[in-house]
């Protein structure tokens, strides 16, 4: 008996329609890939907008300059005087200054808030103060330094007369001596000089 042929189906999809699909196909997949990196580039940017940080860095470029500035003469006085911790002078600075942006620092060499005058030299500038708790905006007259190294040398001097006592060789207890002996009169300033310090690393320069 003969064999009958099968015949062949023909298919039922063109190819260009098969074209077409494998085209969207690709777009998807790409689009995808590009819609996460773009997620991925807003999350980052989103992070150093709220931090102010980027993720390869503790701290911003203006941040570390302000911190070498501060060290060098800081980390020099100590060295010759061996009273007052780099680390402690770096993050009063960062503190009282802002990071160096005040009128008190721009225009008075003055990064430690240092009241009174240097050398009959002072300038008045609006301060906020505590008092019972509460904030309150006044007025006062503040050291006017001739430079930086004048305002470490000076601040050194001041708290080794005013509010140490002794040695000093840790920056958890001079941060507490600070506060207790009214340095400043915000209540949680020996808590944010140990965040700022322990937050930037600032003890390496203790050492």
């Amino acid at each position: 008996m003969a064999k009958r042929r099968r015949k062949k189906r023909k298919s039922t999809t063109n190819p260009a329609t098969a074209t077409w699909i494998f085209v969207v196909i690709l777009l998807v997949l790409g689009g995808g890939l590009l819609m996460r990196g773009k997620i991925k580039t807003v999350m980052q940017t989103t992070r150093i907008a709220q931090t102010g940080t980027s993720s390869n860095s503790g701290e911003t470029a203006a941040q570390k300059k302000f911190i070498k500035k501060m060290a060098a003469p800081a980390v020099r006085v100590y060295q010759q005087n061996g009273q007052v911790l780099p680390s402690i002078v770096i993050a009063q600075a960062i503190l009282e200054s802002s990071w160096g942006t005040s009128s008190l620092y721009l225009q008075a060499n003055n990064p430690f808030g240092v009241k009174g005058s240097y050398q009959g030299k002072s300038k008045a500038f609006p301060t906020t103060e505590y008092v019972n708790g509460k904030k309150i905006h006044i007025k006062a007259n503040f050291r006017d330094y001739p430079s930086l190294t004048a305002a470490i040398l000076d601040h050194d001097a001041l708290l080794k007369q005013n509010y140490f006592k002794q040695t000093v060789t840790d920056y958890q207890t001079a941060a507490k001596l600070l506060q207790a002996n009214g340095y400043a009169t915000d209540p949680d300033y020996a808590k944010k000089l140990d965040n700022v310090i322990a937050t930037y690393n600032l003890n390496q320069y203790d050492t």
